[in-house]
Protein backbone atom coordinates (compact mmCIF):
# COMPACT_ATOMS: atom_id res chain seq x y z
CA UNK A 1 0.00 0.00 0.00
CA UNK A 2 1.29 3.35 -0.92
CA UNK A 3 1.24 6.36 1.51
CA UNK A 4 0.92 9.92 0.87
CA UNK A 5 2.43 12.14 3.36
CA UNK A 6 1.22 15.76 3.09
CA UNK A 7 2.99 18.63 4.67
CA UNK A 8 1.11 21.63 5.67
CA UNK A 9 3.93 23.88 6.55
CA UNK A 10 3.97 27.66 7.62
CA UNK A 11 0.32 28.33 6.91
CA UNK A 12 0.46 31.77 7.83
CA UNK A 13 -2.44 34.07 8.26
CA UNK A 14 -1.41 37.79 9.47
CA UNK A 15 1.00 38.81 12.14
CA UNK A 16 3.14 35.74 13.37
CA UNK A 17 1.22 33.54 11.62
CA UNK A 18 -2.01 33.69 12.83
CA UNK A 19 -5.06 33.74 11.49
CA UNK A 20 -7.27 36.65 11.76
CA UNK A 21 -11.14 36.09 12.31
CA UNK A 22 -12.89 39.88 11.92
CA UNK A 23 -15.81 39.78 13.70
CA UNK A 24 -18.73 40.34 11.29
CA UNK A 25 -22.21 39.26 10.93
CA UNK A 26 -21.63 35.71 9.66
CA UNK A 27 -21.02 33.08 12.27
CA UNK A 28 -16.94 31.86 12.31
CA UNK A 29 -15.85 29.55 9.80
CA UNK A 30 -14.42 25.82 11.37
CA UNK A 31 -10.92 26.42 10.10
CA UNK A 32 -9.06 23.94 12.01
CA UNK A 33 -11.60 20.94 10.85
CA UNK A 34 -10.28 21.76 7.12
CA UNK A 35 -7.50 19.76 7.74
CA UNK A 36 -8.14 17.14 10.01
CA UNK A 37 -8.12 13.64 8.12
CA UNK A 38 -11.39 12.07 6.22
CA UNK A 39 -12.84 10.09 8.49
CA UNK A 40 -12.79 6.43 8.28
CA UNK A 41 -16.20 5.63 9.97
CA UNK A 42 -19.27 7.05 11.92
CA UNK A 43 -17.23 6.31 14.68
CA UNK A 44 -14.64 8.95 14.73
CA UNK A 45 -14.70 11.66 17.25
CA UNK A 46 -13.06 14.57 17.71
CA UNK A 47 -11.61 14.81 21.83
CA UNK A 48 -10.26 17.33 23.86
CA UNK A 49 -7.49 17.04 26.84
CA UNK A 50 -7.15 20.32 28.83
CA UNK A 51 -5.04 20.30 31.65
CA UNK A 52 -5.27 23.69 33.69
CA UNK A 53 -2.29 24.16 35.79
CA UNK A 54 -2.36 27.97 38.09
CA UNK A 55 0.90 29.40 38.46
CA UNK A 56 2.47 27.78 35.71
CA UNK A 57 4.97 30.82 34.42
CA UNK A 58 5.95 30.39 30.66
CA UNK A 59 9.62 31.66 30.76
CA UNK A 60 10.04 29.19 34.38
CA UNK A 61 8.98 26.38 31.67
CA UNK A 62 11.31 27.11 28.80
CA UNK A 63 14.03 27.69 31.45
CA UNK A 64 13.20 24.06 33.22
CA UNK A 65 13.12 22.32 30.33
CA UNK A 66 10.50 18.98 31.33
CA UNK A 67 11.24 16.10 29.43
CA UNK A 68 7.59 15.31 28.29
CA UNK A 69 6.56 18.93 27.33
CA UNK A 70 9.57 19.48 25.89
CA UNK A 71 8.94 15.93 23.54
CA UNK A 72 5.11 16.90 23.06
CA UNK A 73 6.19 20.57 21.46
CA UNK A 74 7.65 18.32 18.79
CA UNK A 75 4.25 17.63 17.51
CA UNK A 76 2.83 21.11 19.00
CA UNK A 77 1.71 24.62 18.61
CA UNK A 78 3.65 26.05 21.31
CA UNK A 79 4.45 29.52 23.17
CA UNK A 80 6.42 30.41 26.32
CA UNK A 81 5.16 33.79 26.30
CA UNK A 82 1.24 33.65 25.72
CA UNK A 83 -1.06 36.33 28.08
CA UNK A 84 -3.27 35.51 30.37
CA UNK A 85 -5.39 38.77 29.61
CA UNK A 86 -3.39 42.09 28.24
CA UNK A 87 -6.75 44.44 28.66
CA UNK A 88 -7.20 45.65 31.91
CA UNK A 89 -5.08 46.46 34.99
CA UNK A 90 -6.12 44.16 37.85
CA UNK A 91 -3.89 42.22 39.35
CA UNK A 92 -4.24 38.34 37.82
CA UNK A 93 -5.50 35.32 39.75
CA UNK A 94 -5.92 31.92 39.15
CA UNK A 95 -9.50 32.38 38.81
CA UNK A 96 -10.08 35.40 36.60
CA UNK A 97 -7.65 33.22 33.73
CA UNK A 98 -9.67 30.01 34.40
CA UNK A 99 -13.16 32.26 34.07
CA UNK A 100 -11.72 33.08 30.43
CA UNK A 101 -10.34 29.71 29.86
CA UNK A 102 -13.47 28.29 29.91
CA UNK A 103 -15.68 31.22 28.57
CA UNK A 104 -13.76 32.94 26.06
CA UNK A 105 -14.27 36.41 27.22
CA UNK A 106 -12.12 38.89 28.80
CA UNK A 107 -12.50 39.54 32.48
CA UNK A 108 -14.21 43.23 31.33
CA UNK A 109 -16.98 40.62 30.25
CA UNK A 110 -16.91 37.73 32.38
CA UNK A 111 -16.97 39.82 35.33
CA UNK A 112 -13.91 37.51 37.56
CA UNK A 113 -11.42 40.06 38.22
CA UNK A 114 -10.45 38.76 41.74
CA UNK A 115 -10.37 34.75 42.87
CA UNK A 116 -14.16 35.13 43.53
CA UNK A 117 -15.67 33.51 41.10
CA UNK A 118 -19.11 34.48 42.50
CA UNK A 119 -18.98 37.21 40.43
CA UNK A 120 -19.11 35.18 36.82
CA UNK A 121 -21.81 36.32 34.44
CA UNK A 122 -22.48 32.85 33.32
CA UNK A 123 -26.02 33.89 31.91
CA UNK A 124 -24.57 36.17 29.23
CA UNK A 125 -21.25 34.03 28.39
CA UNK A 126 -21.69 30.43 29.49
CA UNK A 127 -18.40 28.22 29.90
CA UNK A 128 -17.34 26.13 26.95
CA UNK A 129 -19.64 23.17 28.96
CA UNK A 130 -22.89 24.75 28.90
CA UNK A 131 -22.58 25.74 24.99
CA UNK A 132 -21.00 21.91 24.36
CA UNK A 133 -23.91 20.84 26.48
CA UNK A 134 -26.72 22.67 23.94
CA UNK A 135 -25.12 20.73 20.72
CA UNK A 136 -24.96 17.06 22.45
CA UNK A 137 -21.34 17.04 23.14
CA UNK A 138 -20.54 15.61 26.96
CA UNK A 139 -17.92 17.09 29.13
CA UNK A 140 -15.86 16.45 32.21
CA UNK A 141 -14.22 17.99 35.18
CA UNK A 142 -11.44 17.28 37.63
CA UNK A 143 -10.21 19.36 40.31
CA UNK A 144 -9.43 20.36 44.12
CA UNK A 145 -11.78 23.34 44.03
CA UNK A 146 -15.08 23.31 45.42
CA UNK A 147 -15.45 26.92 43.81
CA UNK A 148 -14.63 25.68 40.79
CA UNK A 149 -17.14 23.51 40.67
CA UNK A 150 -19.98 25.28 42.04
CA UNK A 151 -19.38 28.28 39.68
CA UNK A 152 -17.64 26.84 36.21
CA UNK A 153 -18.39 23.45 36.55
CA UNK A 154 -22.23 23.73 35.36
CA UNK A 155 -23.37 21.38 32.87
CA UNK A 156 -20.17 18.78 33.11
CA UNK A 157 -19.74 15.70 35.00
CA UNK A 158 -17.13 17.25 37.60
CA UNK A 159 -15.22 15.55 40.07
CA UNK A 160 -14.06 16.83 43.15
CA UNK A 161 -11.01 15.75 45.27
CA UNK A 162 -8.79 16.90 47.87
CA UNK A 163 -5.48 17.31 45.75
CA UNK A 164 -3.55 17.06 42.51
CA UNK A 165 -2.52 13.41 42.94
CA UNK A 166 -6.21 12.34 43.44
CA UNK A 167 -7.01 14.66 40.64
CA UNK A 168 -4.85 12.66 38.21
CA UNK A 169 -5.96 9.26 39.56
CA UNK A 170 -9.68 10.29 38.99
CA UNK A 171 -8.98 11.94 35.43
CA UNK A 172 -7.04 8.62 34.53
CA UNK A 173 -9.88 6.71 35.75
CA UNK A 174 -12.26 8.88 33.79
CA UNK A 175 -10.29 9.26 30.65
CA UNK A 176 -10.32 4.94 30.32
CA UNK A 177 -13.96 4.86 30.00
CA UNK A 178 -15.38 8.02 29.48
CA UNK A 179 -17.35 9.42 26.73
CA UNK A 180 -16.80 13.00 27.59
CA UNK A 181 -15.48 15.05 24.02
CA UNK A 182 -14.05 18.19 26.45
CA UNK A 183 -12.03 16.66 29.60
CA UNK A 184 -10.65 19.39 31.63
CA UNK A 185 -7.84 18.63 34.48
CA UNK A 186 -7.25 21.18 36.87
CA UNK A 187 -3.89 21.18 39.04
CA UNK A 188 -2.66 23.54 41.31
CA UNK A 189 0.22 21.90 43.39
CA UNK A 190 2.73 24.45 41.17
CA UNK A 191 1.09 27.30 42.46
CA UNK A 192 1.46 26.39 45.80
CA UNK A 193 5.21 25.57 44.84
CA UNK A 194 5.72 29.02 43.57
CA UNK A 195 3.61 31.25 46.25
CA UNK A 196 6.30 28.84 48.96
CA UNK A 197 9.32 30.31 46.82
CA UNK A 198 9.35 31.91 43.64
CA UNK A 199 8.29 31.10 40.26
CA UNK A 200 11.31 30.42 38.32
CA UNK A 201 13.69 27.63 37.82
CA UNK A 202 16.20 28.91 40.63
CA UNK A 203 13.77 27.54 43.01
CA UNK A 204 14.03 23.93 43.99
CA UNK A 205 10.56 23.71 45.12
CA UNK A 206 9.41 25.13 41.79
CA UNK A 207 11.36 22.97 39.33
CA UNK A 208 10.42 19.59 41.53
CA UNK A 209 6.78 20.82 41.35
CA UNK A 210 6.67 21.55 36.92
CA UNK A 211 8.75 17.96 36.82
CA UNK A 212 5.92 16.09 38.51
CA UNK A 213 3.06 18.34 36.53
CA UNK A 214 5.28 16.90 33.41
CA UNK A 215 5.03 13.68 34.80
CA UNK A 216 1.62 13.56 35.24
CA UNK A 217 1.01 15.25 31.62
CA UNK A 218 2.75 11.97 30.11
CA UNK A 219 0.21 9.98 32.29
CA UNK A 220 -3.42 11.28 31.06
CA UNK A 221 -1.75 11.34 26.99
CA UNK A 222 -0.46 7.91 27.77
CA UNK A 223 -4.22 6.62 29.35
CA UNK A 224 -5.69 8.34 26.11
CA UNK A 225 -3.66 6.18 23.75
CA UNK A 226 -4.68 2.88 25.57
CA UNK A 227 -8.46 3.90 25.05
CA UNK A 228 -9.97 0.62 23.22
CA UNK A 229 -11.64 3.35 20.93
CA UNK A 230 -8.02 5.55 19.97
CA UNK A 231 -8.50 4.88 16.71
CA UNK A 232 -11.27 6.10 15.77
CA UNK A 233 -10.89 9.28 17.61
CA UNK A 234 -8.98 12.53 17.28
CA UNK A 235 -7.07 14.01 20.02
CA UNK A 236 -6.06 17.25 20.90
CA UNK A 237 -4.22 17.83 23.72
CA UNK A 238 -4.00 21.70 25.77
CA UNK A 239 -1.83 22.58 28.19
CA UNK A 240 -1.72 25.95 29.42
CA UNK A 241 -1.85 28.24 32.74
CA UNK A 242 -4.13 29.94 35.14
CA UNK A 243 -1.90 32.91 35.76
CA UNK A 244 1.67 33.03 35.76
CA UNK A 245 3.87 34.35 38.66
CA UNK A 246 5.81 36.76 40.27
CA UNK A 247 8.90 37.40 39.55
CA UNK A 248 12.10 38.60 41.07
CA UNK A 249 13.69 40.38 37.95
CA UNK A 250 13.74 43.93 37.32
CA UNK A 251 10.86 45.27 35.86
CA UNK A 252 11.94 46.69 32.05
CA UNK A 253 8.68 46.01 30.07
CA UNK A 254 5.57 47.75 31.48
CA UNK A 255 3.51 46.31 28.48
CA UNK A 256 1.33 43.44 29.10
CA UNK A 257 4.27 41.44 28.62
CA UNK A 258 6.32 42.73 31.53
CA UNK A 259 3.94 41.60 33.86
CA UNK A 260 4.81 38.52 35.08
CA UNK A 261 1.83 37.03 36.15
CA UNK A 262 0.24 37.67 32.95
CA UNK A 263 3.24 35.46 31.21
CA UNK A 264 1.83 32.04 30.83
CA UNK A 265 2.32 28.86 28.66
CA UNK A 266 0.64 27.02 26.24
CA UNK A 267 0.48 24.07 24.50
CA UNK A 268 -1.84 22.43 21.72
CA UNK A 269 -0.41 19.05 21.02
CA UNK A 270 -1.56 16.24 18.45
CA UNK A 271 0.26 13.86 16.75
CA UNK A 272 -0.99 15.41 13.32
CA UNK A 273 1.37 18.90 13.91
CA UNK A 274 4.61 19.76 13.72
CA UNK A 275 6.98 21.99 15.54
CA UNK A 276 5.64 25.62 15.54
CA UNK A 277 7.01 28.07 18.29
CA UNK A 278 5.13 31.02 18.83
CA UNK A 279 7.43 33.91 20.39
CA UNK A 280 6.80 36.37 22.61
CA UNK A 281 7.33 39.67 20.77
CA UNK A 282 9.30 42.63 22.35
CA UNK A 283 7.81 46.64 22.93
CA UNK A 284 11.58 47.43 22.13
CA UNK A 285 10.86 46.85 18.76
CA UNK A 286 8.05 49.38 18.24
CA UNK A 287 9.04 52.75 16.80
CA UNK A 288 8.29 56.04 18.51
CA UNK A 289 6.81 57.97 15.45
CA UNK A 290 5.33 61.88 15.38
CA UNK A 291 6.40 65.45 14.98
CA UNK A 292 8.30 67.66 17.15
CA UNK A 293 9.12 71.51 17.24
CA UNK A 294 12.48 72.00 16.90
CA UNK A 295 14.37 75.14 18.34
CA UNK A 296 16.87 77.07 17.36
CA UNK A 297 18.52 80.29 19.33
CA UNK A 298 20.47 82.07 16.47
CA UNK A 299 20.39 85.40 16.54
CA UNK A 300 17.05 87.57 17.11
CA UNK A 301 15.05 84.78 15.64
CA UNK A 302 15.15 82.52 18.54
CA UNK A 303 12.34 80.16 18.93
CA UNK A 304 10.04 80.05 22.06
CA UNK A 305 6.95 80.38 23.01
CA UNK A 306 4.90 81.38 26.70
CA UNK A 307 1.24 80.68 28.12
CA UNK A 308 -1.08 83.73 27.98
CA UNK A 309 -1.61 83.61 31.86
CA UNK A 310 1.50 84.47 33.64
CA UNK A 311 -0.23 82.88 36.93
CA UNK A 312 -0.71 79.62 35.64
CA UNK A 313 2.18 76.87 36.82
CA UNK A 314 2.88 79.13 40.04
CA UNK A 315 4.84 76.52 42.59
CA UNK A 316 3.84 77.70 46.03
CA UNK A 317 5.44 76.65 48.93
CA UNK A 318 4.35 72.82 50.17
CA UNK A 319 2.75 71.54 46.94
CA UNK A 320 4.46 68.90 44.70
CA UNK A 321 5.09 68.54 41.27
CA UNK A 322 6.79 66.94 38.35
CA UNK A 323 7.63 67.82 34.96
CA UNK A 324 8.47 65.58 32.00
CA UNK A 325 9.41 66.18 28.06
CA UNK A 326 11.48 64.47 25.87
CA UNK A 327 14.34 66.17 24.16
CA UNK A 328 16.81 65.31 21.51
CA UNK A 329 20.13 67.19 20.58
CA UNK A 330 19.86 67.86 16.63
CA UNK A 331 23.57 68.15 16.20
CA UNK A 332 24.97 64.94 17.61
CA UNK A 333 27.87 65.62 19.90
CA UNK A 334 27.27 69.71 20.26
CA UNK A 335 28.01 71.68 23.62
CA UNK A 336 25.53 74.26 24.70
CA UNK A 337 26.13 76.25 27.36
CA UNK A 338 23.83 77.62 29.69
CA UNK A 339 20.55 78.09 27.43
CA UNK A 340 17.29 78.09 28.72
CA UNK A 341 14.46 75.79 27.41
CA UNK A 342 11.68 75.33 29.92
CA UNK A 343 10.90 78.05 32.40
CA UNK A 344 9.01 79.88 35.14
CA UNK A 345 11.22 82.62 35.83
CA UNK A 346 11.48 86.05 34.47
CA UNK A 347 15.20 85.36 33.15
CA UNK A 348 17.67 82.42 33.58
CA UNK A 349 19.68 82.27 36.68
CA UNK A 350 17.97 84.83 38.66
CA UNK A 351 15.37 85.29 40.75
CA UNK A 352 12.33 83.52 42.00
CA UNK A 353 10.95 80.65 39.79
CA UNK A 354 13.28 77.42 38.07
CA UNK A 355 14.60 76.99 35.02
CA UNK A 356 15.82 74.11 33.55
CA UNK A 357 18.81 74.31 30.97
CA UNK A 358 21.22 73.00 28.80
CA UNK A 359 25.18 72.90 30.30
CA UNK A 360 28.00 71.22 28.01
CA UNK A 361 26.16 68.06 26.81
CA UNK A 362 24.27 67.45 29.83
CA UNK A 363 21.05 69.27 31.39
CA UNK A 364 19.88 70.02 34.89
CA UNK A 365 17.69 72.46 36.62
CA UNK A 366 18.47 75.72 38.84
CA UNK A 367 16.00 77.39 41.34
CA UNK A 368 15.40 79.60 43.89
CA UNK A 369 14.31 77.19 46.33
CA UNK A 370 17.63 74.99 45.89
CA UNK A 371 21.20 74.09 44.83
CA UNK A 372 21.28 72.91 41.01
CA UNK A 373 20.55 69.20 39.79
CA UNK A 374 21.98 67.59 36.65
CA UNK A 375 21.36 64.78 34.75
CA UNK A 376 24.23 63.00 32.04
CA UNK A 377 25.16 63.86 28.68
CA UNK A 378 22.27 63.62 26.13
CA UNK A 379 24.10 65.06 23.32
CA UNK A 380 24.03 61.62 21.45
CA UNK A 381 21.41 62.69 18.65
CA UNK A 382 19.01 60.17 20.41
CA UNK A 383 15.50 60.88 22.06
CA UNK A 384 15.21 61.20 26.15
CA UNK A 385 12.66 61.64 28.47
CA UNK A 386 13.89 64.15 31.18
CA UNK A 387 11.93 64.84 34.53
CA UNK A 388 12.22 66.86 37.11
CA UNK A 389 10.48 65.80 40.44
CA UNK A 390 10.44 69.01 43.47
CA UNK A 391 8.84 67.79 46.72
CA UNK A 392 7.87 70.17 48.82
CA UNK A 393 5.12 68.57 51.05
CA UNK A 394 7.30 66.17 53.30
CA UNK A 395 10.22 66.23 55.89
CA UNK A 396 12.52 65.88 53.10
CA UNK A 397 12.00 68.48 50.61
CA UNK A 398 14.12 67.72 47.58
CA UNK A 399 14.27 68.82 43.89
CA UNK A 400 15.19 65.54 41.71
CA UNK A 401 16.14 64.89 38.39
CA UNK A 402 15.78 61.66 36.08
CA UNK A 403 17.12 60.87 32.68
CA UNK A 404 15.02 57.67 30.84
CA UNK A 405 14.27 56.86 33.81
CA UNK A 406 17.22 56.80 36.46
CA UNK A 407 18.86 59.25 38.54
CA UNK A 408 22.03 59.10 36.88
CA UNK A 409 24.17 62.23 37.39
CA UNK A 410 27.31 63.93 36.26
CA UNK A 411 30.85 63.17 37.68
CA UNK A 412 30.90 65.60 40.54
CA UNK A 413 27.07 66.88 40.13
CA UNK A 414 24.34 65.72 41.66
CA UNK A 415 20.34 64.81 40.52
CA UNK A 416 18.96 65.50 43.85
CA UNK A 417 19.43 68.74 45.93
CA UNK A 418 17.58 69.53 48.82
CA UNK A 419 14.92 72.46 49.04
CA UNK A 420 14.41 75.26 51.29
CA UNK A 421 11.16 77.43 52.02
CA UNK A 422 11.67 80.28 49.72
CA UNK A 423 8.55 81.21 46.96
CA UNK A 424 8.98 79.72 43.48
CA UNK A 425 5.82 82.22 42.39
CA UNK A 426 6.20 85.25 39.96
CA UNK A 427 4.72 87.23 37.13
CA UNK A 428 6.69 85.10 34.34
CA UNK A 429 4.96 83.07 32.10
CA UNK A 430 5.85 79.42 31.66
CA UNK A 431 7.94 79.36 28.40
CA UNK A 432 9.17 76.46 26.66
CA UNK A 433 12.32 77.91 24.13
CA UNK A 434 14.14 80.80 24.50
CA UNK A 435 14.75 82.72 27.98
CA UNK A 436 15.82 86.32 28.42
CA UNK A 437 19.55 86.48 29.45
CA UNK A 438 20.02 82.32 28.96
CA UNK A 439 22.78 81.30 25.90
CA UNK A 440 22.73 82.05 22.48
CA UNK A 441 22.94 78.76 20.56
CA UNK A 442 21.45 75.93 21.12
CA UNK A 443 19.50 73.56 18.55
CA UNK A 444 17.30 70.84 19.81
CA UNK A 445 13.79 69.51 19.49
CA UNK A 446 11.41 68.83 21.73
CA UNK A 447 8.13 67.02 22.59
CA UNK A 448 5.34 65.60 24.95
CA UNK A 449 5.66 68.10 27.59
CA UNK A 450 3.92 67.09 30.65
CA UNK A 451 3.33 68.75 33.95
CA UNK A 452 1.47 67.33 37.42
CA UNK A 453 1.08 68.72 40.56
CA UNK A 454 2.15 66.03 42.68
CA UNK A 455 5.76 64.51 43.06
CA UNK A 456 6.22 61.10 40.68
CA UNK A 457 8.25 58.47 43.18
CA UNK A 458 11.16 56.82 41.23
CA UNK A 459 9.34 53.87 40.53
CA UNK A 460 6.73 56.05 38.74
CA UNK A 461 9.39 58.02 37.09
CA UNK A 462 10.41 54.47 35.74
CA UNK A 463 7.33 53.25 34.84
CA UNK A 464 5.70 56.18 32.96
CA UNK A 465 8.14 58.64 32.36
CA UNK A 466 8.87 57.29 28.93
CA UNK A 467 4.71 56.87 27.87
CA UNK A 468 4.86 58.79 24.55
CA UNK A 469 0.84 59.39 24.83
CA UNK A 470 -1.02 60.42 27.25
CA UNK A 471 -5.04 60.00 27.73
CA UNK A 472 -7.74 60.26 30.41
CA UNK A 473 -6.79 56.05 31.39
CA UNK A 474 -3.43 57.06 32.20
CA UNK A 475 -3.13 55.97 36.34
CA UNK A 476 -2.43 60.23 37.09
CA UNK A 477 -5.06 62.05 34.84
CA UNK A 478 -6.25 64.09 37.41
CA UNK A 479 -3.22 65.38 38.83
CA UNK A 480 -2.05 66.35 34.91
CA UNK A 481 -2.10 69.95 35.04
CA UNK A 482 -1.02 70.69 31.62
CA UNK A 483 -0.11 68.39 28.58
CA UNK A 484 1.03 69.81 25.05
CA UNK A 485 2.85 66.68 23.36
CA UNK A 486 2.97 68.74 19.83
CA UNK A 487 2.55 65.87 17.69
CA UNK A 488 -0.46 66.84 15.70
CA UNK A 489 0.61 70.92 15.75
CA UNK A 490 3.12 70.43 12.71
CA UNK A 491 3.43 72.72 10.46
CA UNK A 492 1.47 75.46 13.07
CA UNK A 493 2.39 78.16 15.44
CA UNK A 494 1.18 76.64 18.12
CA UNK A 495 1.56 73.85 21.01
CA UNK A 496 -1.97 72.46 21.97
CA UNK A 497 -2.38 71.65 25.49
CA UNK A 498 -4.82 68.73 25.67
CA UNK A 499 -6.23 68.05 29.01
CA UNK A 500 -8.34 70.93 28.72
CA UNK A 501 -8.26 72.25 32.07
CA UNK A 502 -7.31 75.80 31.27
CA UNK A 503 -3.87 75.71 31.39
CA UNK A 504 -3.77 77.69 27.92
CA UNK A 505 -2.02 76.80 24.21
CA UNK A 506 1.65 77.94 23.78
CA UNK A 507 1.87 80.13 21.30
CA UNK A 508 5.25 79.56 19.21
CA UNK A 509 7.73 82.54 17.85
CA UNK A 510 10.90 83.32 15.68
CA UNK A 511 12.18 80.40 13.42
CA UNK A 512 9.41 77.97 13.84
CA UNK A 513 9.76 74.71 12.08
CA UNK A 514 8.99 70.94 12.72
CA UNK A 515 11.26 67.64 12.33
CA UNK A 516 9.10 64.63 12.14
CA UNK A 517 10.82 61.24 13.16
CA UNK A 518 10.49 57.10 13.42
CA UNK A 519 13.07 55.96 16.01
CA UNK A 520 13.17 53.05 18.28
CA UNK A 521 14.01 54.64 21.55
CA UNK A 522 14.48 52.17 24.28
CA UNK A 523 13.06 53.29 27.42
CA UNK A 524 9.89 54.92 25.36
CA UNK A 525 6.06 53.64 25.44
CA UNK A 526 4.85 54.83 22.28
CA UNK A 527 1.03 53.13 21.68
CA UNK A 528 0.82 49.89 21.35
CA UNK A 529 -2.27 48.19 19.47
CA UNK A 530 -4.29 45.01 20.48
CA UNK A 531 -2.84 42.89 17.78
CA UNK A 532 0.54 43.42 19.17
CA UNK A 533 -0.89 41.23 22.29
CA UNK A 534 -2.30 39.05 19.96
CA UNK A 535 0.85 37.69 18.63
CA UNK A 536 0.83 34.64 20.98
CA UNK A 537 -2.14 33.14 21.90
CA UNK A 538 -4.12 34.51 24.99
CA UNK A 539 -6.23 32.45 27.37
CA UNK A 540 -9.62 33.76 25.12
CA UNK A 541 -7.94 31.73 22.37
CA UNK A 542 -8.58 28.64 24.06
CA UNK A 543 -11.96 27.98 24.08
CA UNK A 544 -11.99 29.42 20.49
CA UNK A 545 -9.62 26.69 19.49
CA UNK A 546 -11.32 23.76 21.23
CA UNK A 547 -14.67 24.96 19.67
CA UNK A 548 -12.96 24.47 16.48
CA UNK A 549 -11.52 21.41 16.95
CA UNK A 550 -14.85 19.96 17.92
CA UNK A 551 -16.33 21.00 15.19
CA UNK A 552 -18.93 23.67 17.04
CA UNK A 553 -19.79 26.67 14.53
CA UNK A 554 -18.71 29.62 16.67
CA UNK A 555 -21.40 32.06 16.48
CA UNK A 556 -20.52 35.53 16.32
CA UNK A 557 -23.69 36.12 18.77
CA UNK A 558 -21.79 35.27 21.56
CA UNK A 559 -19.11 37.71 21.01
CA UNK A 560 -16.24 35.68 22.33
CA UNK A 561 -12.81 37.81 22.51
CA UNK A 562 -10.72 34.81 21.08
CA UNK A 563 -9.46 33.57 17.24
CA UNK A 564 -8.32 30.81 15.98
CA UNK A 565 -4.40 29.80 15.52
CA UNK A 566 -2.51 27.66 12.28
CA UNK A 567 -0.63 24.96 13.94
CA UNK A 568 1.70 23.23 11.59
CA UNK A 569 0.37 20.01 9.64
CA UNK A 570 2.47 17.33 9.50
CA UNK A 571 -0.81 15.21 7.82
CA UNK A 572 -0.01 11.19 7.21
CA UNK A 573 -3.21 9.29 5.71
CA UNK A 574 -2.46 5.33 4.15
Amino acid sequence: MNKYIHIFKNITYGIGGMLLLVSCNKDFPNLLQNFNEAKDSPENRDKVLMVIVDGLAGPAVQAIEPTNLIEMTRNGMVSYGSLADPTTDFQMTNASVASSLLTGVYANKNKVVSNDLSTLDAATYPTMFSRLKSTNKASSMYTSSADYTTFLGKDAHVETVVNDEAVVAAAVKGLEADSADLNVVHLTDVEQAGASSEYSDESTVYVDAVNKLDKQVLQLVNTIKTRKSYSNENWLVVVTSGKGGDSKAPVTDFTAFGDSKRNTYTLMFSPKFSRKVLPRPSAKDIPFVGAATRYTYLGNNKVTSSLADVTKFNMGAGSDWTVTLFLKYNVVGANYYYPSFLSKRAAGFTGAGWNIFLEAGYWGINSSIAGQAFGPNINDGEWHALTTVIKRSGSQDSVYVYTDGTSASVSGKVSQVSANANNLDNNAPLTLGNLAASGDNLDISICNVQIYDRAFSFGEVKQYGGVTNIDDKSPFWNNLQGYWPGYDDVNTNKLTEKTGKGAGNFELKGAISWVSFNELVPFFQPPISDAFFRQVPNAVDVPFMIYQWLGVSVESAWKLDGKSWSPNYAQIRN
